[in-house]
């Protein structure tokens, strides 16, 4: 299983997780080891509609980067991976039009879409893409004991968790990976 830390941004700001403590890169570079992959939520992009790509590309120079930003259009998610993402979260809720084919056809990079509020809704997760889209989650209650690995087959799926303390439980739903906040995430990353 892959665990992946997670940092975050806000007000053009770093952060060691979504409630985490305002981090510098060189102390970002210092905690996390060279080419490890790392999840960048960047909530100036989700909310504001302002993802911060400068910063993006200062990360790319140390880290491998899943960027979830927000895009709404297909060029947010040329910028994005122009930036330095090589795998990318889409938002439903933000783009209405979302049309994932024409997204393949742009990038060979992985491409997740975020099903939280789906799986809050409907209390069930239904795939509507190939296997070549992956989920992302970002309540684990909702899919408490809702996953085996029958069901989800070769799907990916990652789950932020609040902590890896039910780690073997999501192996054995068949979870493909975990998101941790860098400040939970145990030992050296």
């Amino acid at each position: 299983m892959n665990i992946v830390p997670l940092v975050c941004l806000r007000n053009t700001r770093l952060f060691d997780g979504k409630e985490g403590n305002s981090l510098i890169l060189e102390d970002l570079q210092k905690r996390v080891e060279k080419d490890t992959l790392l999840y960048v939520l960047d909530f100036d992009g989700i909310e504001r509609y302002n993802p911060n790509l400068e910063l993006y590309q200062r990360l790319a120079e140390h880290c491998i980067l899943w960027i979830d930003n927000g895009p709404r259009r297909i060029d947010d998610v040329m910028d994005t991976i122009m930036a330095g993402a090589t795998n990318l979260t889409l938002r439903e809720d933000l783009w209405s039009s979302l049309t994932i084919p024409e997204i393949q056809e742009l990038t060979d990079d992985e491409i997740y879409l975020d099903k939280t509020r789906q799986v809050q809704e409907q209390r069930s997760l239904q795939q509507v893409f190939s296997g070549d889209i992956g989920t992302i989650l970002f309540d684990e209650t909702a899919v408490y004991g809702s996953f085996s690995k029958d069901r989800i087959g070769n799907q990916k799926i990652y789950l932020y968790a609040g902590s890896l303390e039910k780690l073997s439980l999501w192996t054995e739903q068949g979870i493909s990976g975990i998101i941790v906040d860098l400040n939970k995430k145990q030992g050296a990353v």
